[in-house]
């Protein structure tokens, strides 16, 4: 019997059997990863309320997403949502780390779309900061040029189109897509049964007083809740600018568990700026230690278990009398 001969495959056949393979391989590997990210919706039904959507890790909604208050008015748009450290870049890409650096534990999140005025777009974000010390740091790092203080917490301002405050851990934002007249008028319906959710345990007095009031803007004052002025380990440091007569400055302190910690931070700081070129400056008549890099002034002080001093003055004569009231001013409250 004759042998049958194969039958030739063409070069096209060959590539197009080939193009078919790949697409058959990638369309698994798409399939692969979908199923990976894959994370179904968990519901969780409130009493009295609907039934919730979100993520968290777990796949459970967090503990701050029952403080997200329904209120007639104020129309839900999409489920709740809740983020963790692992995760919290998802919502927030590029400012996660100031969160996480100033103690982050949980966030939850809700759209609503406001019958007054109709039809604008409302989020509102509430975060777990773990202490009212890591609300107010976040709240005061996020502060805006424009903002301007309202009376709804010890801790409030307004933008044109935002409302920001902190009460007790939590620190909250609530964000419309537009400029609404009287913002907080127009949100006064939300925010009354929003506050009476949110617990305000913990409630401290807000440190950031202790600074002198002669010359400090008000919208500059910060805490920084971790490496100050880049010096790591240097946490929990208020600042606040200042324009005197003699120049501008940044004053700031610290207040530590006893006066040798404090000491020790002031000497660890002095050390930093003269690794970074600083050079003391001999006979100045401000309190503390005096340094300067070409015309930049810093002073380091202790007062008790507070480390305080001036960052970045524009003159001696600045540096000094802001350094004069810090002495003063802790003097009076050790």
């Amino acid at each position: 019997m004759a042998r049958s001969k194969s039958k030739k495959i063409s070069a096209g056949q060959r590539l197009t059997g080939y193009g078919v393979l790949a697409v058959l391989g990638l369309i698994t590997i798409w399939l692969f990863v979908q199923q990976s990210r894959f994370n179904p919706a968990v519901t969780t039904t409130q009493a009295g309320g609907p039934v919730l959507q979100g993520k968290i890790q777990g796949g459970k909604l967090a503990a701050t997403a029952g403080l997200i208050a329904e209120v007639a008015g104020f129309n839900p748009q999409t489920p709740a949502q809740s983020y963790g450290p692992d995760n919290l870049s998802d919502k927030i890409n590029g400012k996660a780390e100031l969160y996480l650096s100033a103690g982050f534990k949980e966030m939850s999140c809700r759209s609503f779309t406001l019958e007054n005025p109709k039809g604008a777009h409302l989020e509102v974000l509430i975060y777990d900061m773990g202490s009212p010390q890591n609300a107010y740091a976040v709240f005061s790092s996020q502060r805006r040029s424009d903002s301007k203080p309202i009376s709804l917490t010890a801790n409030a301002y307004t933008t044109a189109n935002a409302l920001f405050f902190t009460r007790g851990n939590y620190y909250v934002e609530m964000v419309a897509d537009r400029a609404v007249e009287a913002l907080p008028k127009a949100l006064e319906a939300y925010t009354t049964p929003l506050l009476a959710k949110i617990p305000s345990e913990g409630e401290t007095k807000n440190e950031a007083a202790l600074l002198p009031p002669e010359g400090l803007a008000l919208d500059s004052v910060r805490l920084n809740a971790a490496d100050a002025f880049g010096l790591q380990g240097f946490d929990n440091v208020y600042t606040g600018e200042y324009s005197l007569k003699d120049g501008k400055a940044t004053a700031f302190f610290a207040q530590r568990q006893s006066p040798e910690q404090a000491k020790a931070e002031a000497k660890k700081y002095v050390e930093f700026l003269t690794a970074n070129g600083y050079k003391k400056v001999q006979g100045a008549s401000a309190p503390g230690t005096v340094l300067a890099l070409d015309d930049s002034y810093e002073v380091v002080l202790v007062q008790g278990r507070t480390v305080a001093g001036v960052h970045d003055a524009s003159s001696t004569a600045a540096a000094t009398e802001l350094a004069g009231k810090l002495e003063q001013a802790f003097k009076k409250n050790p």
